[in-house]
């Protein structure tokens, strides 16, 4: 009898292992203790979350007996005494075990016999172990439940983040296009008044000379708001391709001189260009341009409202497999503590005049382009920038170089 109680036990845990929720677990032992312990009916009774007591499971008995109202108070032998004389004269004998398991209680099963019936002793010890077993599984699935809730709300909390952070993200990015937009455009306004004197002088050709340049800022102005485009619409990065860092860095010199005029207050400033073409990179235009209009819009700044310092220097060079271009100034530097905190995004030492994401923008630029940025600065003496940048691949640039002249030598064979 106790080998074959074992089996049963082995059986009846196959049974409930893949069940997972209290609805699949309790039929299967009423199904166990009807055909394994006989008894006539049994009633389970189970404690909801909100604390009620409902018949579950009913299997022997009247449809009516289901409906019964019980107090969840009522679990033990008053619960059994209540069911039993619900079920009267049907049956004449209950047996009540509660479902327990990890302290918690998950109701209570009733076991009831006609007359002249009685359960034996190993009958009432299979079904003891039945329903401790039936109560694990019960507390197993109900954790399993908690944790599988846990989970949905943890990932919900993580997308309600991931939302967030892109949102943070995009403003921050909106932000930072904003500040380089307003660097780009601003020789625009120099530009068109030069074209209007030249106007009011009958000087059509002079005019003229500045719509290349009007022209070259406004792309450079699309090429600003495309990045946001792109970043809001999560598209790939645009396309590198080789470039000459001297001519971009002209190009931000002739964007950023405008600025002279508003932040030099009657003293001569002056950009000069020590640039000495250095190996051709991979990167993104509009970015580098905007970096760099960055660096020299905050040299000319910090020379121009500090009195100290007139001069801003442009230089390229080679470096350590790559190509490299300086900002630097002569104007009043940078204590250690503020030199620690450049890069950090809205740090800024202009007061309500500054964003400060210029740097924190130059230094992601940089990032994205697999390069580095350094700064050198010592109180009094000036501060210098240096953006480097990895060396093309050859296989990027000179390709195509060794395709156009093989077509060449092939086309001078066949002259």
């Amino acid at each position: 009898m106790q080998k074959q109680g074992l089996g049963v036990l082995v059986r009846f845990a196959r049974l409930v292992s893949d069940a997972a929720e209290s609805r699949e677990i309790l039929p299967l032992l009423v199904d166990a203790l009807s055909e394994n312990v006989g008894c006539d009916g049994v009633v389970i009774v189970e404690i909801g979350r909100a604390g009620v007591a409902k018949i579950s499971v009913a299997r022997g008995v009247l449809d009516s007996v289901t409906s019964l109202e019980l107090d969840a108070d009522m679990i033990g032998e008053e619960l059994g005494e209540a069911v039993l004389s619900a079920c009267k004269p049907a049956f004449t004998l209950e047996h009540t075990r509660p479902l327990v398991a990890a302290g918690n209680l998950f109701g209570a099963v009733v076991m009831l016999f006609k007359k002249g019936k009685a359960p034996t002793d190993e009958g009432l010890g299979l079904a003891d172990a039945l329903i401790d077993l039936g109560a694990i599984t019960l507390s197993s699935a109900a954790q399993v439940e908690r944790l599988e809730k846990s989970y949905a709300e943890l990932r919900a909390s993580h997308e309600l983040l991931g939302r967030t952070e892109k949102l943070r993200a995009l403003g921050q990015m909106a932000a930072g296009v904003s500040h380089d937009l307003k660097n780009i455009l601003n020789p625009l306004s120099l530009h068109l008044q030069v074209m209007d004197r030249a106007l009011a002088k009958g000087d059509v050709a002079g005019a003229r000379e500045s719509i290349p340049e009007m022209k070259q800022v406004v792309v450079r102005g699309v090429q600003t708001l495309d990045r946001l485009r792109d970043y809001s619409r999560q598209q790939a990065e645009s396309k590198t391709e080789i470039v000459d860092i001297d001519l971009l860095a002209r190009e931000a010199a002739k964007l950023a001189r405008p600025r002279m005029a508003s932040s030099a207050k009657g003293r001569i400033l002056k950009i000069v260009e020590e640039l000495h073409a250095p190996p051709q990179v991979m990167a993104i235009t509009g970015e580098v341009v905007s970096a760099l209009v960055n660096l020299i819009v905050n040299a000319i700044d910090a020379v121009g409202s500090s009195g100290i310092g007139t001069k801003i220097v442009l230089r390229s060079g080679e470096s350590n497999g790559g190509s490299f271009i300086e900002v630097e100034d002569d104007g009043p530097g940078m204590p250690p503590d503020v030199q620690k905190r450049v890069f950090e995004p809205f740090f800024t030492t202009k007061g309500a005049e500054g964003t400060g994401l210029g740097l924190a923008n130059v230094y992601a630029a940089i990032q994205r382009h697999g390069g580095s940025i350094t700064l050198e600065s010592t109180p009094g003496k000036g501060t210098c920038f240096r953006l480097w940048f990895p060396g093309a691949p050859p296989s990027r640039w000179l390709g195509p170089r060794v395709a156009a002249l093989a077509r060449i030598m092939k086309t001078n064979i066949g002259d």
